[in-house]
């Protein structure tokens, strides 16, 4: 009963955050419609265009320790209030959060129960709302930065000209992200923090920077792990691919060993749960590095399809594809940013990424048929290296070739279209 009570208070409360547009929108954890490809492509699109305007990039990305469990109940409900959550409704998610006990059990002995007087309740439907409400006001704590969120996994983004002043600002801005971590009652994990500075283009490799956090000296890294996906200080994957090869390769070498002792069902489910999961996972990310890195995952995909023939006594060409109704890589990659177009194309794309594009009618009134379609206009801006491989720059390329298929207006959800046009592309594989 009290889950259903709690679904209710859920919704009515996600509806009117929806509604006032109160949520942080660089927070991507724990809302519908957002992801960690999300959370990711925002980040990186921000930091490709800061290195095509010869701009050094430095991101800092801060651990919380406990998060969930260390939320401050009477400041949580002063937060409530200050967004329009008062009255009984306050009153209520007061009763909500206050008498909980909690007890440990050890070998059929549990303690006595002691009372629980901080965190949101662990497994509850509310639970993860109402932390975001309580982190929501942390980017106002910095003066030059950008702070990113998925839940409580922090990320704060600042980009400069001049490295001196990057160092001296993100200084700043982490002194006054600890002050507010203090006054919040939140605690930081200094050990587990890292940092990244992305360098622009043709840059000489200097000595590395440091930067300062509470008494001690956080060391500039060449690459760090943020949401699965390894990012490094040249923003060329190469880290990532290399970390990814190894999975595949293991599971080409689990293929290897058990295909001949499974049926053809056995051996599809498995390489799409141990192969095309790991390979598709920020795909729309990572994915247009550069050709010389891409190959070995192209390899490795080859070879796992491969075996897979051998294993069904088929020879391996273009219709084996067709067969296991897979993607090769390229198409994987498509399929992705068509995907994410279409949320475009449907108001359903996060604020932060659909600020990049703008339609042709709302540039020109001119009737064009790229105007009455609905295209999107493909401005000349400026860049060094990044600016072609950027999701802005490929986004606008794919729905403007969505537009021109005559069934893509026909199309009424977003689960029959990308089952549509994952068919149209396996179907080229037989041609």
């Amino acid at each position: 009963m009290s889950k259903i009570f709690e679904r209710l208070m859920y919704n009515r409360l996600d509806n009117f955050l929806n509604t006032s547009d109160i949520i942080y929108k660089f927070q991507f954890g724990f809302r519908k419609g957002y992801s960690t490809t999300h959370a990711l492509l925002s980040i990186v699109e921000e930091i490709r265009n800061s290195l095509d305007n010869r701009m050094f990039s430095c991101a800092v990305f801060i651990d919380l320790e406990k998060a969930f469990d260390t939320v401050n109940h009477k400041i949580l409900l002063s937060k409530l209030d200050h967004y329009g959550i008062r009255g009984v409704a306050n009153a209520w998610f007061a009763s909500y959060l206050s008498n909980r006990t909690q007890s440990v059990c050890v070998n059929g002995v549990t303690s006595s129960p002691l009372p629980i007087t901080c965190g949101v309740p662990q497994g509850s439907i509310l639970g993860p709302l109402l932390f975001l409400l309580y982190i929501n006001d942390m980017n106002l704590a910095v003066e030059s930065s950008q702070i990113f969120h998925f839940a409580d996994d922090t990320n704060l983004l600042y980009s400069s000209r001049n490295l001196k002043t990057l160092r001296q600002n993100m200084n700043k801005d982490l002194k006054l992200l600890y002050d507010w971590l203090c006054a919040n009652r939140l605690s930081l994990n200094v050990k587990k923090t890292e940092f990244v500075v992305l360098r622009p283009p043709r840059y000489k490799q200097g000595v590395r920077i440091t930067l300062n956090l509470h008494h001690t000296q956080l060391f500039e890294s060449s690459s760090l792990k943020y949401l699965g996906v390894i990012l490094d200080n040249k923003l060329n994957w190469k880290a990532h691919i290399a970390e990814l090869s190894k999975k595949l390769s293991r599971a080409v070498g689990l293929l290897y060993k058990i295909g001949n002792f499974c049926p053809p069902s056995t051996l599809r489910t498995l390489y799409n749960s141990l192969f095309v999961s790991h390979l598709s996972y920020g795909l729309a990310v990572w994915g247009n590095a550069d050709q010389v890195d891409i190959r070995k995952i192209k390899y490795l995909q080859k070879r796992a399809i491969k075996i897979i023939g051998f294993c069904l006594g088929k020879e391996y060409n273009n219709h084996l594809y067709f067969d296991l109704k897979t993607l090769k890589f390229d198409d994987q990659l498509q399929l992705q940013l068509a995907s994410l177009m279409w949320d475009y194309d449907h108001n359903r794309l996060p604020s932060s990424l659909s600020k990049y594009f703008k339609r042709s009618n709302i540039i020109h009134n001119y009737n064009t048929r790229s105007a009455t379609k609905g295209n999107l206009y493909n401005s000349k801006f400026n860049t060094v290296k990044f600016g072609f491989k950027s999701f802005k720059h490929q986004g606008i390329l794919i729905l403007n070739k969505l537009k021109s298929l005559e069934k893509y207006s026909d199309i009424e959800n977003k689960p029959a279209f990308l089952k549509y046009l994952k068919s149209s592309l396996i179907s080229e594989y037989i041609k």
